[in-house]
């Protein structure tokens, strides 16, 4: 995996206007707390890639192949 600059916000920007637009601000959702925690982990290396996918489709309540796709894309856009 390469790495790209500004992961964390670009990816947790995208999670949270396509599976999260209602809320303001992220602590107001607990799933949406627990899916940029992830995110954070992931970014500083406490994560690996699977379990990454894994709680965010379970924070999301969508499929691992789409949160992995969401994942892929913002890695090539960077």
């Amino acid at each position: 995996m390469e790495t790209v600059s500004n992961f964390y916000n670009l990816l947790s920007d995208e999670i949270g206007s396509k599976y999260f637009p209602t809320v303001k601000y992220y602590r107001d959702n607990e799933n949406y707390t627990r899916a940029r925690h992830s995110i954070e982990l992931f970014n500083n290396g406490c994560l690996t890639y699977r379990k990454l996918v894994n709680s965010i489709s379970k924070e999301c309540n969508d499929t691992k192949e789409n949160i992995s796709k969401i994942i892929d894309s913002r890695r090539s856009r960077s």
